[in-house]
């Protein structure tokens, strides 16, 4: 079993579900992605210079009718928190992201220390009463779909984990 996401396969779910932008600061597991990103003309790709403003940004565009989804690293995450409260919680902004899971790779071979990023990642999109999915291989794409529906259908926050390097 090969873990990690294609990149060019996540950019096909990404045109299928009708992303139009997709708000990212590219890290070492995002690079691939952000790659192919900066290739395709039919999905804007934005860089902002921190990542509250990419939640504050999405939820602009999505009021104005736009399609976004953000990609984010989990501490960027934690840096978003008062964002992702103000600009998706509270108005109920149905926030579509996909967070990198930093320390994931070396947590699950016990790899010490364990970094403090992986072990409060869960728990804190738990805390907000983020629904997530994981995105570890391949065959795990659809989960980005369910996670586009569940934020539409309930017009909330909602996310997958992908705790691997984009691969080619």
């Amino acid at each position: 079993m090969s873990l990690g996401v294609s990149a060019a396969k996540t950019l096909r779910k990404l045109k299928e579900l009708k992303f139009t932008h997709v708000l990212m600061i590219p890290d070492s597991e995002s690079r691939l992605l952000y790659e192919v990103l900066e290739k395709e003309t039919s999905i804007e790709l934005i860089t902002p210079c921190r990542e509250g403003e990419s939640i504050a940004i999405a939820a602009g565009l999505w009021t104005g009718g736009c399609n976004p989804l953000i990609v984010i690293q989990n501490t960027g995450l934690m840096e978003a928190g008062d964002s992702l409260r103000g600009c998706g919680m509270g108005p109920r902004v149905p926030l579509r992201m996909i967070v990198g899971w930093r320390g994931y790779g070396g947590a699950i071979s016990n790899k010490l220390p364990i970094d403090s990023a992986y072990t409060y990642t869960e728990p804190l999109i738990n805390g907000w009463g983020i629904p997530f999915w994981h995105l570890m291989k391949d065959d795990d794409l659809e989960v980005i779909e369910k996670m586009n529906k569940t934020a539409e259908e309930t017009s909330m926050p909602a996310a997958v984990i992908t705790g691997y390097t984009f691969k080619e």
